[in-house]
């Protein structure tokens, strides 16, 4: 009763724009209603602002060119008969010209869609009636519809003020209501994931879909490169983008079956590459898959989920239970046989200066090489993590933070480039060291390769074979090792075909365009899913693994200094590398024997 009083007793809000006195009651938030036995509760607030400022598309229409006079103009109201979005309206504007519109058109291009009546009234009745006996269809989709304003007010400004030196008593127009509604219709009236959401209210849900025999398109949409980057604020892809066609009215929306529909297989092509999206890519670009359900489909991207699974099982499975048998021997304190002997040797190694010359296992060139692979790698990981996992609220946080979709994609393809560009210098590196061994050596190519520092042998599977079985407390002795370990070799070997695989695959989907003129579109699929699942298998190695072994080891924590200084920690040494030891000190003329036991 209280909100009733201050309504009659207030005077009349925006009475230019509201002439039939609907805002003096209407304007007040609290304005409400329960219904059905008091489960929902229905709001009849309005915005005045959205008159006053001329903010939508309804701005210029009375409360009675939609609504019953009859029922609204006696108080308190009748229930009104439900609106008919097809009515003939009447527009009127600051200069009390009148003009006639309807959505009539609208209802035509409706009535000869995918979404006709019939179909829009079996969808209301699968989502439990959310539209009354009467009401328009139109609202299934549309809510109260606004303008989409400019960020800068002196583009309108400057406008209207070039419009009015015409527009004026002689020549009368709103030209402030113009400006918008032409300035609304030159952009989306609603953002990438609104529409997805409007779209989402039949196609994501599971009655409506059973019905009519519909995949989960909003679903398997959000999961696609398009819809990541709308998860995230960038610009891409929506539904509508695709399913009305360049040129097309937006109620226009044909099934795929149909021959001239834009998402027809003979139009495709031409849907994928018009003015706003892909103009410049190959045609071939229209067979990539926007709507990828790997479990239904169990294609060839069914295939590459399952290796990966594999090789996360069969590769980091192993890696992180040899982790965590180490740290068991280290927490009760058992060690090798000649761990001690080992420990004595290296710290007299190190006490001359030739000695710690030779047991330097990283030159500088292989530091700056590390150095580069890790900045480059942690940049990647930070930037792109988040747009693999757009769906997540710190993914959006992260985005937001490092200054949009735009500023991660460049950040992210620059720490490409670096990586690539190391993996190059590496690879320069490595020959050279290759010939230089041939030629000190005298020997073949290939047993050259095997016996560089970093190339398997089958002696590394034995020794890999002996350290697991000590770790698993079935063997003595622990296995010693030269320059580098087999479990070192083993992440150097996945690191350098994980860097191929990120790589080629990260170029594939940046250079998209060039990509689809040569190889069909569902090769930028396959790269998105290796990339991301090679990205997730390195993080896991590099996270758990490899950091625990550089700095939450025991022997070298809080850190190994030997990228930075080169010098291995004693006590690595002594726990990995015995045989380097062992070499060193003969060539220096050292034994362990005499050695402090400290």
């Amino acid at each position: 009763m209280s909100v009733l009083a201050l309504a009659l007793l207030a005077p009349s809000v925006a009475s230019a724009e509201d002439s039939e006195g609907c805002l003096n009651c209407h304007q007040y938030r609290g304005l409400a209603r329960l219904e059905e036995g008091g489960v929902h509760v229905t709001s009849f607030y309005v915005d005045p602002a959205y008159y006053s400022r001329g903010l939508g598309a309804h701005a210029r229409l009375k409360c009675t060119d939609c609504h019953d006079r009859a029922a609204v103009s006696v108080f308190p109201h009748h229930d009104p008969n439900p609106v008919n979005c097809a009515q003939t309206c009447h527009l009127s504007s600051s200069s009390e010209v009148e003009r006639l519109f309807s959505h009539k058109n609208l209802e035509r291009h409706l009535n000869a869609s995918a979404h006709t009546p019939e179909v829009l009234s079996k969808a209301n009745a699968l989502l439990g009636h959310p539209l009354k006996e009467g009401q328009a269809r139109c609202l299934l989709c549309h809510d109260e519809p606004l303008f989409q304003l400019s960020d800068d007010w002196l583009i309108e400004d400057r406008a209207i003020e070039r419009c009015d030196s015409c527009h004026n008593d002689n020549l009368p127009k709103d030209t402030r209501f113009a400006f918008r509604h032409v300035h609304a219709r030159a952009q989306h009236a609603q953002s990438d994931l609104d529409v997805v959401r409007m779209c989402g209210g039949c196609h994501a849900n599971e009655a409506v879909r059973e019905s009519f025999d519909l995949p989960d398109s909003a679903a398997s949409y959000l999961n696609s490169f398009h819809g990541k980057a709308a998860l995230l604020g960038g610009q891409a892809a929506n539904c509508l983008d695709c399913h009305k066609g360049p040129g097309r009215n937006i109620h226009h929306i044909l099934s795929k079956t149909k021959l001239d529909s834009s998402t027809n297989e003979a139009h495709t092509a031409a849907t994928c590459r018009s003015s706003g999206c892909h103009r410049d890519a190959g045609a071939q670009i229209s067979s990539a898959a926007i709507h990828l359900n790997i479990a239904k489909t169990r294609g060839v991207e069914y295939i590459i989920a399952v290796i990966f699974l594999l090789m996360i099982v069969s590769t980091f499975g192993p890696s992180l239970m040899l982790t965590t048998l180490k740290l068991i021997h280290y927490i009760i304190d058992k060690h090798a046989p000649d761990h001690h002997r080992h420990e004595r040797l290296a710290k007299k190694i190190v006490a001359t200066s030739l000695g710690r010359e030779k047991l330097i296992r990283f030159p500088v060139h292989q530091r700056l090489q590390h150095w580069l692979l890790a900045i480059s790698f942690i940049v990647l990981c930070i930037t792109g993590f988040p747009m693999k996992f757009a769906d997540q609220a710190w993914s959006a946080w992260v985005v937001v933070h490092l200054g949009g979709l735009s500023a991660v994609r460049l950040i992210h393809r620059i720490a490409g480039v670096a990586l690539l560009a190391g993996f190059v210098y590496h690879i320069i590196y490595v020959i050279i060291l290759l010939v230089r061994a041939k030629k000190r050596d005298g020997k073949g190519w290939i047993r050259t390769f095997m016996e560089a520092p970093m190339g398997l042998s089958p002696d590394d599977a034995k020794g890999m074979l002996h350290l697991t079985l000590y770790l698993l407390f079935l063997r003595k002795e622990k296995p010693s090792f030269k320059h580098f370990n087999p479990e070192e070799k083993f992440e150097y070997l996945g690191v350098f075909w994980g860097t191929i695989i990120i790589g080629l695959t990260g170029l594939m989907m940046w250079a998209n365009a060039w990509t689809t003129r040569y190889l069909p579109g569902n090769a930028l699929t396959i790269a998105h899913l290796l990339h991301g699942f090679e990205a997730f298998l390195a993080l896991l190695h590099v996270g758990v693994v490899h950091l625990v072994s550089v700095i939450f080891q025991p022997g070298v924590f809080p850190l190994s200094p030997a990228m930075f200084t080169g010098e291995t920690p004693v006590e690595e040494l002594a726990e990995g590398h015995g045989l380097m030891l062992e070499e060193v000190a003969a060539e220096l003329g050292l034994s362990a024997e005499g050695a402090d036991h400290e």
